[in-house]
């Protein structure tokens, strides 16, 4: 599972008994864009309390954030033995976010049920990226991110808080300890008065997310591409790399038919990068093996040139102990840098750093390849 936050608790105790607060926004805009109503939602709520009749488990819960926030739980007897928070980010278009936090007191939220109940999950739903002071509390034992939700929301949670489905989802993004670490604020452009207030210039560059983090050497709380499982993986030790051109030039061959997507050359395999992922663990489970590039150190490389780049990822299902062989294939383009000056991709000398892992800082396998 993963680290995430919306606005609802849930609580069970040996007899299963639950504490729950909601404050789940369903609301659909239409504003220069498509939109979609639901038939059918299925809240968390009503999906707890689904499951819970199956079991025989009593579910307590409060609705009212502000109560949460006031640190009232008077209505909440016995204390239970686990506890589900959900919080939420609300944007839509023409409605920015202002914060990085998770809306509506959320840290507060998460604080107050988590100093009476010593096993709190928190779930969020969100448009985007959040901090999130709380994770560090003893007392947080588990964050799933829910991102943005569909009809089956509440059906989908409880399928992985009861272990009927094993999560093996991966973060498209990096989470910051601090706001401060992306060194960029949030911008609400929704009272905009000018055409000129809506100008980005784009300084960063490449360096965005996990790159970002890379080239200042920050630590992240979770790192893109992170994400758990009910059950472990492990690469073998040993990374195959396999040239599949000799000797290949340093551009593409200029003479050859411009295609949408650019010279059909670009697109030509180079490399094979070969490993092995087995499930460790106990019950069956899937991972995502990703491959991590890092361009040759030479003064052909321009400047600005991110850390590792991410350039290529399998998602691989394994029952219990068994283990499998991945492939990844790069092409010329994978490989390959932009040239200002001839205006063409090209191959640079000396040797790629190749790494695979888990996640954009658990790369354990490593190996070198040359092309030129």
């Amino acid at each position: 599972m993963f680290p995430l936050v919306s606005t609802f608790s849930v609580c069970l105790d040996s007899r299963s008994n639950c504490i729950l607060n909601e404050v789940v926004i369903y609301d659909f805009f239409c504003r220069l864009s498509n939109h979609t109503n639901t038939w059918l939602t299925v809240s968390p709520l009503d999906a707890i309390k689904n499951r819970a009749l199956r079991t025989g488990a009593r579910v307590q819960y409060i609705i009212n954030n502000r109560i949460l926030a006031a640190n009232d739980f008077s209505s909440i007897y016995p204390t239970p033995d686990i506890c589900f928070v959900f919080v939420n980010t609300y944007a839509s278009e023409g409605h920015d976010r202002t914060q990085w936090e998770a809306d509506w007191n959320s840290t507060l939220v998460v604080n107050n049920v988590a100093k009476r109940c010593t096993n709190t999950v928190v779930i969020t739903h969100s448009a985007g990226i959040n901090t999130m002071p709380w994770a560090d509390n003893p007392n947080v034992t588990a964050i799933i991110a829910a991102h943005l939700p569909g009809e089956q929301t509440g059906n989908s949670i409880v399928d992985i808080l009861w272990g009927d489905y094993n999560p093996a989802g991966k973060l498209p993004y990096t989470i910051p300890m601090n706001e401060s670490d992306y060194e960029f604020p949030i911008v609400n452009f929704t009272s905009v008065s000018t055409p000129t207030s809506w100008q980005a210039e784009f300084t960063e560059g490449q360096m965005i997310d996990y790159r970002h983090f890379d080239s200042k050497n920050i630590v992240p709380r979770y790192e893109f591409g992170f994400g758990l499982s009910y059950t472990n993986f492990t690469l073998a030790k040993d990374l195959k790399i396999n040239k599949l051109i000799r000797d290949p030039a340093a551009a593409a061959n200029p003479d050859i038919t411009v295609r949408p997507g650019g010279n059909p050359e670009l697109w030509t395999e180079l490399i094979c990068v070969s490993t092995k992922v087995k499930n460790t663990g106990r019950v069956a489970g899937a991972t995502v093996v990703q491959l991590y590039l890092t361009l040759p150190k030479n003064a052909s490389i321009p400047a600005g040139t991110p850390v590792r780049v991410l350039r290529g990822f399998e998602k691989v299902f394994l029952k219990a102990g068994e283990e499998r062989k991945v492939e990844l294939l790069l092409t010329r383009r994978d490989l390959s840098y932009w040239d200002v000056i001839s205006q063409r991709w090209v191959l640079p000398s000396g040797f790629f750093n190749v790494q695979v892992g888990f996640s954009s800082r658990d790369l354990p396998v490593k190996g070198l390849v040359k092309l030129r």
